[in-house]
């Protein structure tokens, strides 16, 4: 067996979390899961090595790192600190990587309150989406403790040849916030763009050819030329993702440089609900 092989747990199966669990388990990891819905389990039923677990605590306590991929800090908070959660099961030393995107403030507060139990809390959210974290080519921004990073170095390289340290804990909050916020605001361009096309007479059809093909294209414009509209990306992932992600950097930039960032992003989230945008 691998040096590097780990008792890994996971918790949060859902569009991210579950090929990264995949991977993680692909990789040789032994993979403990919890889900609070059963069907979330499923893809991984008679899968060898995977063993799933009542609570967060029965996970925690047969397990040296646990990777946490739920929605938001309440999320977090409930599988790390609420009735049989993982703060009073983990062995004191385990790494917590929280892979979810909060704000900084808000996984600072976890990790002060885990430090109590002897607990070492990486923010590590991911970047990539779910076909490259099922080949392990997420990137990984991750603040916190850098010994408690080299100890999950091989649990990490199964997910991802592009970790980077970025600081204390807070840190890689801070550049996933900028960069879904950029991301946001990108799809927003894209959609100032086809309607500038409108405007001028171009063929929709063959401008969005034009821009998922030359200098401008990125991933983000590619994601509103698909939908065919903002509102068309209502109820997607992206939707629930990049609104929560948007209003917390709106609410730590507040009027400071680069502001004006989150000026162009809001634009996306207010078009995703004008169902009458073409």
């Amino acid at each position: 067996m691998r040096a590097d092989i780990v008792k890994a747990g996971f918790i949060g199966l859902g569009s991210m979390g579950l090929p990264m669990a995949r991977r993680i388990r692909a990789e040789g990891h032994d993979l403990t899961l919890y889900a609070r819905r059963q069907a979330s389990l499923a893809p991984f039923a008679g899968a060898d090595g995977v063993t799933f677990a009542a609570t967060p605590a029965e996970l925690g306590a047969a397990v040296d790192v646990v990777g946490i991929c739920v929605f938001d800090a309440a999320g977090v908070e409930e599988v790390v600190f609420g009735p049989d959660g993982l703060a009073g099961a983990l062995k004191a030393g385990s790494v917590v990587l929280v892979h979810s995107t909060l704000s900084p403030t808000q996984i600072r507060g976890i990790a002060e309150r885990a430090a109590p139990y002897g607990l070492r809390v990486l923010d590590a959210p991911v970047s990539g989406g779910a076909e490259r974290a099922l080949a392990g080519e997420l990137t990984i921004m991750v603040g916190g403790d850098a010994e408690a990073l080299a100890d999950v170095s091989g649990l990490l390289s199964s997910l991802s040849r592009h970790v980077v340290h970025l600081g204390g804990v807070g840190a890689g909050s801070y550049a996933k916030l900028v960069n879904n916020t950029l991301f946001a605001a990108q799809i927003a361009l894209a959609d100032d763009a086809m309607r500038a096309g409108e405007a001028l007479g171009v063929d929709p059809a063959g401008l969005a050819d034009i821009l998922t093909t030359s200098s401008s294209a990125c991933v983000a414009s590619g994601v509103r030329l698909r939908a065919g509209s903002l509102a068309g990306i209502a109820g997607t992932p992206a939707d629930a993702a990049l609104t929560k992600d948007v209003t917390l950097t709106a609410d730590l930039l507040g009027d400071a440089p680069g502001s004006e960032l989150v000026d162009v992003a809001r634009r996306f989230v207010a078009g995703m609900r004008a169902s009458d945008r073409p």
